[in-house]
């Protein structure tokens, strides 16, 4: 691999993860809203599971991108906004989900260090449960 496949590279899994990371509070945000309007304990359980995995797989791709480029990740915030009912909320989050899962594959097929490339195949294991989760929820 030559220099500029490397750059090349580096500068896609760099925009990748600043992508991830735009949803990174109104995404949790949302999550603690769905679960004070949940209707089941089970649901509110699995919710917190979820807030849980993706404060880590936040932290995480943080981590990489601190390896990639030596600084702290530093991106614009989207806005919160409230769904109306939990099912809507769910739904929401699948489709989030779906993006979320197709952005982690393609940074994994960016990545050329094995041990950056460890930490995001983790991180595809969680959110892949995070899917069937709120599958689940949804019905």
């Amino acid at each position: 691999m030559n220099y500029y496949d490397l750059w090349y590279r580096s500068t896609a899994a760099i925009n990748i993860i600043e992508k991830l990371l735009t949803r990174e509070s109104t995404s949790i945000i949302t999550y603690d809203y769905l679960m004070v309007i949940a209707e089941s304990e089970e649901s509110k359980q699995m919710l917190r599971r979820i807030i849980q995995i993706r404060r880590k797989s936040d932290e995480q791709l943080k981590w990489v991108y601190f390896q990639i480029t030596g600084q702290m990740v530093a991106v614009d915030q989207d806005v919160f906004e409230k769904p109306d009912t939990f099912v809507e909320g769910i739904k929401g989050k699948i489709e989030r989900q779906q993006t979320r899962l197709t952005d982690l594959r393609r940074l994994l097929d960016e990545l050329t260090l094995i041990g950056l490339r460890g930490v995001v195949e983790n991180i595809i294991v969680e959110e892949d449960w995070v899917y069937s989760a709120l599958n689940y929820l949804e019905r």
